[in-house]
């Protein structure tokens, strides 16, 4: 369907999903989920819906607990108080949220509201595991999430966990997407020298890891690191550190320039609520290959020895062994570079969201 032909039937859409700060500069991390959540607003206005944003983005991370909590509480209140006077004028709501106890809690309610309301409602999980939080609650809250937002129109998930709930028929693969378009993909790259980490500087992000390996670096190579500072960020790990640089925080429409710039990403995250990792499809799209963990959607994503190389998590010996691999082995970093620009193109928007956008048309008529 043309843009022109979808215009002609417009379906009014209640999107709910955090949206991230207009700056880095502001002091608000810029996470893989609000970046998710900003494609989707901007594919599916591209495609024709009539959309109404609610952004659910709570505050960064620093703040004392007290103040965060208050905010979970009032984000909490306002989203409730929206969705019943909003939805009224919508034809269907599609809630975009992380499968993490607090709020995969949440979700039942929304998931009664819209069956008051008699609103059709899609749900879109990103990060941790919906399959694994599910199993830690007791069988009344499983008995609950099965008849609430389980049983939702639609739930949109990782292949991993559509593999859990095979049984389950409303539950769609969608893939997380990106449109990097870098102002140029080197095409000379044949060495690994310049390395990159990116990402919000957790403990459990492998940054302490990364800057281990990168001690025994030769002395032609080099790691920039790249992400703003959270609450448990040991900043000690750079003091003296012989091949380690801290870059700073990047604003968004920098990434695509410095990816470029540089020969590998290390993604080294053991953290369990990991899903599919933007920064690995962005760096794919710029013609960088990576070393990830293998860790939550991460080996959907990454193609061992073809786009990658995939390496268990905290495992410094292991991820200084395969970074030596690729600087020893020209012919195989010239080979995942091929491979992680083929890989990229896999996961640009098009084609996924045509889908999406048909899946959600057709919800909205019944």
């Amino acid at each position: 369907m043309s843009l022109k032909e979808a215009k002609k039937g417009r379906f009014r859409l209640l999107l709910m999903g955090p949206l991230p700060a207009k700056s880095a500069s502001l002091g608000e991390p810029i996470g893989g989920a609000r970046v998710t959540f900003a494609e989707a607003v901007r594919e599916l206005d591209r495609r024709g819906f009539d959309l109404d944003v609610i952004n659910t983005a709570r505050p960064r991370p620093n703040l004392p607990l007290w103040k965060i909590l208050s905010y979970e509480f009032l984000t909490f209140a306002r989203v409730v108080w929206t969705i019943l006077w909003r939805a009224r004028r919508s034809d269907l709501v599609f809630l975009h949220m992380s499968a993490y106890s607090a709020l995969l809690a949440a979700s039942t309610i929304w998931a009664l509201l819209c069956r008051v309301l008699r609103r059709p409602l899609a749900l879109r999980f990103f990060g941790d595991s919906l399959y694994f939080t599910y199993h830690r609650y007791g069988p009344a809250r499983r008995w609950l999430m099965d008849r609430t937002c389980l049983r939702a129109a639609l739930v949109y998930e990782e292949r991993q966990t559509l593999r859990a709930f095979s049984s389950k028929d409303n539950f769609r693969w969608l893939a997380n997407t990106r449109d990097i378009i870098p102002a140029e993909i080197r095409q000379d790259r044949d060495h690994v020298r310049k390395l990159i980490f990116m990402g919000q500087l957790r403990k459990e992000k492998g940054l302490a890891e990364a800057l281990a390996a990168c001690r025994s670096l030769p002395e032609d190579c080099h790691l920039r690191v790249f992400g703003p500072r959270m609450p448990n960020t040991d900043f000690s790990l750079f003091d003296g550190h012989p091949r380690a640089t801290y870059g700073g925080v990047l604003e968004p429409e920098e990434v695509p320039r410095v990816l470029a710039e540089h020969d590998l990403l290390l993604f080294l995250s053991y953290m369990r609520s990991e899903g599919t990792p933007g920064v690995i499809i962005e760096a794919f799209q710029c013609g960088v290959p990576v070393i990830a963990t293998s860790i939550g959607g991460v080996p959907e994503q990454v193609e061992h020895e073809k786009s990658g190389l995939l390496v268990e998590p905290r495992s410094v010996p292991e991820l200084k062994a395969a970074i030596q691999q690729l600087i020893d082995d020209p012919a195989l970093y010239r080979r995942l570079c091929a491979g992680a620009g083929q890989r990229g193109e896999f996961f640009r928007s098009g084609r996924h969201f045509d889908r999406l956008a048909e899946e959600l048309r057709g919800l909205a008529r019944k």
